[in-house]
């Protein structure tokens, strides 16, 4: 049996040993920990504009003060956003329970299972299957992998989770993210587990678990629902198990959009200016009927969920318009495929989006796009475009696991937006895979900034980065990118705040930070306790960061104590 270094916790399970389950589970949608509390000491090295270097050895309350400000900011906009959300019918969030249930879902109608795995789930006595889907992978002239099963089920109490691999090398297993604290059991092809709570995981069998990942394997182990609308409400779109083929879905205000788990639906469901609409259940949203096969074509299809708050012709990212704004909106529990463009674009205001799980494989396929006032949270991201863009603020992004491939980000911070925003909370999120490998921008954090807005106010915290080998952070403007004009002028990017990063894995290339010239900067960014494969990062040296002295200005590299240690 082996365990990874310093954590404490067993990490593979090989043929033959016996590992107790499940010891701990998600971690709760709760506040982290503060790091840098008001009187921490630091210590490390600040860049400053001109080439300067500074010594930190000591309290830097600016930072501190920067943290608490966006924290207290995003926790009065989701008491907001809850009170907004309690008015919606069919809007009550599901939670976990501790009274056994365990429902299962049938396969569509002549829907093929997967040839790779199989799936059982044991609650007290009763054993039964849980159906195994599988999408090949489209894009294959770049993809690394060649598809990807999963199973959904929703559950309270405790479950017994067993998944058989049928094909290939099976030597033990594992199940990601590693914060879920999952202790596998392997024996004769079946890697078994015990969850105590809802987790959208991975199952990856030795010696294959690190990327690329030929066959990926999913478990998304869903609560209880907690709000199921009735068929014959006359405000409801309700789908039933089986295979639906809607093509494009006009939304409209006050409507609810129930899923049913069983239910293949071939659709995309579209809306400007609307409010209070549900979009929820345990099915499946399939865009292959959308997918052109061609890259750049599918840069014109929708996205699977599309709402929109811009009036047509109005400049892309720039500022909702009043009279075409949507607000309260709900997405919740749904598993997206084969999108070839947004899985979830939702723009507007006082918005969440939970518990969505999107596989999809173009380079045009973001997973979650929330406007503002909005709350992204417990999602599993496994896409080929950008993961989670926390571009629209105020908003909170915490909970979440992404597996990357091999273009986008997992956390976009700007891609030409427009006008000013500021105040992102982004915290507890895992990266158990990020298969980057060939193109030069990517990387784990991102910034592609080349538009007037100011995008200001982030606090990154309590990110865990399992498997990823390109970049760690690309944060720049860009003077003349080939999707902007120059001559609309640039905006800075400012007030960042990376706390409690930890990477297991080393780095091919540099961290870069570079504006777009000495007035239009990257500036006051902070890294606090960065760690990769166990060294704590105190100086540009130790990450392997590229610095611009011309166009970056108040750059710290730097960690408190206790907060990193080596």
């Amino acid at each position: 049996m082996s365990t990874r270094s310093g954590s404490g916790m067993t990490r593979l399970a090989r043929a033959g040993a016996i590992v107790i389950s499940v010891a701990a589970a998600l971690v709760p949608a709760t506040l982290p920990a503060q790091a840098g509390a008001a009187g921490a000491r630091y210590q490390g090295t600040e860049y400053d504009q001109g080439g300067v270097t500074r010594p930190i050895n000591g309290p830097l309350p600016q930072v501190d003060q920067l943290a608490d400000q966006i924290t207290r900011s995003t926790e009065d906009m989701l008491r907001e956003v809850a009170a907004e959300r309690a008015t919606l019918p069919y809007g009550r969030l599901d939670r976990d329970s501790h009274r056994p249930q365990l429902t299962t879902y049938p396969a569509p109608a002549g829907m093929t299972p997967s040839d790779q795995y199989e799936v059982t789930l044991r609650q007290g006595n009763v054993t039964q299957p849980s159906f195994v889907y599988k999408v090949n992978a489209r894009k294959t002239d770049t993809n690394l992998e060649q598809d990807t099963s999963w199973t959904s089920f929703s559950f309270g109490g405790t479950v017994k989770v067993s998944v058989r691999k049928l094909q290939g090398d099976a030597t033990g297993c594992l199940v990601r993210p590693e914060s879920a604290g999952i202790h596998a059991h392997f024996a004769d092809r079946v890697c078994s587990f015990t969850l105590t709570r809802s987790a959208n995981v991975s199952v990856e069998f030795l010696p294959n678990t690190t990327s690329p990942v030929l066959h990926p394997m999913l478990v998304f182990a869903n609560p209880p629902e907690a709000d199921v609308p009735p068929a014959d409400d006359p405000n409801v779109l309700y789908l039933g198990p089986g295979v639906h083929d809607l093509g494009a879905v006009q939304l409209h205000s006050n409507q609810t959009v129930y899923v049913a788990g069983g239910a293949w639906v071939q659709a995309s469901f579209k809306g400007v200016g609307v409010h209070d609409v549900v979009i929820r259940g345990r099915g499946v949203i399939d865009g292959t009927v959308l997918d052109t096969g061609d890259q750049d074509a599918n840069k014109n299809q929708p996205g699977l969920i599309n709402i929109d708050c811009h009036e047509p012709g109005q400049v892309p990212h720039s500022a909702c318009s009043p009279a075409a704004n949507s607000r309260n909106i709900l997405v919740d529990g749904l598993t997206f495929v084969n999108g070839p463009r947004f899985n979830v674009r939702v723009l507007g205001d006082h918005i969440t989006v939970r518990n969505i799980k999107a596989i999809s494989w173009w380079y045009s396929t973001d997973c979650v796009w929330a406007g503002s006032m909005s709350l992204v949270e417990r999602n599993f991201c496994k896409v080929n475009d950008d993961s989670l863009k926390p571009m629209t603020g105020p908003s909170v992004i915490r909970d979440n696991v992404v597996w990357q491939l091999e273009n986008g980000a997992p956390f976009m911070i700007s891609w030409n937006i427009l006008t000013d925003q500021a105040n992102f909370h982004i915290y507890d999120n895992d990266i158990v895979h990020a298969e980057h490998y060939w193109l030069s921008p990517q990387a784990i954090f991102r910034s592609r900034h080349a538009t007037p807005g100011h995008m200001q106010r982030y606090l990154f915290e309590n990110i865990r980065v399992e498997d990823a080998h390109w970049r760690l952070f690309y944060l720049i403007l860009e003077q003349h990118p080939k999707w902007y004009d120059p001559a609309l002028g640039f905006g800075q990017v400012s007030d960042l705040i990376f706390r409690n990063i930890t990477a297991e894995t080393p780095f091919t290339m540099p961290s870069v930070v570079k504006g777009a010239n000495a007035e239009h900067r990257v500036y006051n960014a902070n890294f606090i306790n960065v760690s990769v494969v166990g060294k704590c990062l105190t100086n540009a040296a130790d990450g392997n960061f590229e610095i611009d002295p011309g166009s970056t200005d108040q750059i710290r590299i730097a960690t408190t104590a206790p907060g990193c240690r080596d």
